[in-house]
């Protein structure tokens, strides 16, 4: 039988053995835990990094375009009235007894016109329009209640006050267009015989005259009727449609310088001027001295 404290000494001499070689194999090993050792571990959330903020652009602000700045206009200076304002406000104070300290010059300006009328026409008259436009001036005279408009031409030689016009009721006539005075390829100056009472060719006209008087009854004018008179002088225009006639000067005012058409009447002033050249070694009708 062995001996118990042997055993005993065996035994304890064995478990120390182990001891020590478990010691020396595990500081041989790597430190690294194992996969058991892994898989009983708390498994740590995974922070996921978060990138660093940059700046973005925000959207780019289209420009705006830069005004660019308006002159600013200057200021008209009004002009000075015509002298002839003057004399007129002395005729309001003579003629209708408006009294000086009333009266001013309310407007003034250039203005122009298609004929000698000035933009006042006269009715049944036919004005010169050789020389269009017609340049000059329009100023109003007022006295605070009334007023009264004036058109003078350029140098303040002929200034018409509008009120003294007078308008007619009679029909606007072209009697350029009216009587196809346009198609004309004659005009002849024909003159009364007072002996025999019939009209006699005096001469043919220029194609530059034929077209001056073509021109001179090319505008509306309320001519009317009115009874005819002995006249002096005709003018006949051949056209593709046949011959007008357009008779002036009556025998017993050759200053008036009527015309008749048509058995309607107006008046045609300028027209002196036109045919004197026509009447060398005739009696010559008195021509206006100054246009109306």
């Amino acid at each position: 039988m062995k001996n118990p404290l042997r055993t005993a000494l065996i035994l304890i001499a064995a478990v120390t053995l182990i001891a020590i070689a478990v010691s020396c194999s595990s500081n041989d090993t790597d430190n690294s835990p194992t996969a058991t050792t892994q898989a009983l571990a708390t498994a740590r959330a995974t922070i996921t990094p978060v990138p660093t903020a940059t700046n973005t652009p925000g959207p780019t602000a289209t420009p705006q375009p830069t005004a660019t700045p308006s002159p600013t206009p200057r200021a008209t200076s009004t002009p000075t009235p015509p002298d002839s304002h003057v004399t007129e406000m002395g005729r309001l104070f003579t003629e209708k007894g408006i009294h000086f300290s009333t009266l001013f010059v309310q407007s003034v300006g250039a203005a122009q016109w298609p004929s000698a009328a000035l933009g006042c026409p006269e009715p049944g008259v036919f004005e010169d329009t050789s020389e269009a436009p017609y340049s000059g001036f329009y100023y109003i005279i007022s006295n605070g209640s009334i007023t009264w408009e004036y058109h003078a031409n350029a140098d303040d030689s002929v200034v018409v006050r509008c009120d003294e016009r007078t308008p007619s009721n009679a029909p606007l006539v072209n009697i350029t267009e009216q009587a196809n005075l346009a198609d004309s390829t004659k005009l002849t100056l024909m003159r009364r015989d007072l002996s025999t009472g019939n009209f006699e060719v005096r001469r043919e006209m220029t194609s530059e005259d034929m077209a001056r008087v073509i021109a001179l009854f090319n505008q509306e004018s309320g001519i009317s009727y009115a009874a005819p008179c002995t006249t002096i002088f005709r003018l006949d225009f051949v056209t593709s449609g046949g011959t007008s006639e357009i008779e002036f000067i009556c025998e017993n005012d050759y200053k008036a310088f009527d015309i008749y058409w048509n058995e309607l009447h107006g008046a045609a002033p300028i027209l002196g001027y036109i045919i004197g050249p026509y009447l060398t070694g005739d009696p010559i009708p008195q021509l206006p001295t100054a246009t109306p």
